[in-house]
């Protein structure tokens, strides 16, 4: 994860202005930076959004390509994950630095798109056990200036929204071979619903307050964070902690109640 040093004196500052309601760039505890989002921006993709979230920047081009049902799901479709850190995004990321961020991020979206309702991977299917579309979800950190997780998530969902699958045909001939006729038609193509497409809410425990949307300094003076994917509808769908610090069943009942108080 980047991170950026900080004097005590520094921390202090941060700390004490979270607890009275009031954070460095004028926020409160619970409001977020103002969100750019952007789609169809890669032209080779099947569908891409670049979204920029304070000084956070990524891009995702998601990349459907036919291949086979896995064999405990036959009539099923499925998505791919890849994440790749870039060295522009921070110093720490040059090498392999940004491997085991990569990662982490990778098998957290794979966490939240576990479930039956996020995506209708029925839909991806094309003939049962033969063939189906595999959707390749490539991430980019171009910039990483906090928030790293609730920003790719919204880039995720954007990008899916984005998606265009071409519409199959499956011809059968009088022996039984199966051939796929794909439409060259741009227009006659299948579209993902992502209604149900969880986006993640990043809650950072600072001294006894928490906040949302929280900047690389602010990410320095908490220990503990808990990410909550959730849907539209109030469905949570992963909930993991990051960071060493620990926090108490107390504080994330808290964490808990005020994410929902203030959704729609």
């Amino acid at each position: 994860m980047a991170s950026v040093a900080l004097s005590e004196a520094e921390k202090v500052y941060i700390v004490h202005g979270v607890q009275e309601d009031l954070r460095v760039d004028g926020r409160g505890c619970e409001d977020y930076r103002c969100v750019e989002v952007e789609t169809d921006v890669v032209s080779n993709t099947s569908g891409s959004a670049r979204v920029k979230l304070g000084h956070t920047d990524i891009l995702v081009g998601v990349k459907a390509e036919m291949g086979t049902p896995k064999l405990e799901k036959p009539n099923e479709g499925y998505l791919e994950f890849f994440v790749d850190c870039s060295a522009n995004a921070t110093p720490e990321f040059e090498g392999r630095g940004g491997d085991d961020l990569g990662t982490e991020i990778a098998n957290t979206l794979y966490r939240i798109f576990n479930n039956k309702s996020s995506v209708d991977l029925k839909s991806l299917c094309i003939s049962p056990r033969e063939h189906c579309w595999i959707l390749y979800v490539d991430v980019l950190l171009l910039e990483c200036g906090g928030n790293l997780f609730d920003t790719i998530s919204i880039a995720v969902k954007a990008a899916l929204f984005n998606t265009r699958i071409p519409r199959v045909r499956v011809l059968e001939d009088e022996e039984g071979s199966k051939d796929i006729e794909l439409s060259d038609d741009p227009y006659d193509c299948i579209r993902l619903s992502v209604e149900h497409v969880p986006c993640i809410v990043t809650l950072c425990k600072i001294g006894y307050r928490h906040v949302v949307d929280a900047t690389l300094q602010e990410e320095a003076c908490s220990l503990a964070s808990l990410l909550v994917s959730v849907t539209s509808k109030g469905v949570v769908t992963c909930m993991r902690k990051v960071g060493k610090g620990s926090l108490d069943p107390e504080s994330i009942f808290e964490m808990m109640e005020r994410l929902f108080l203030q959704a729609p």
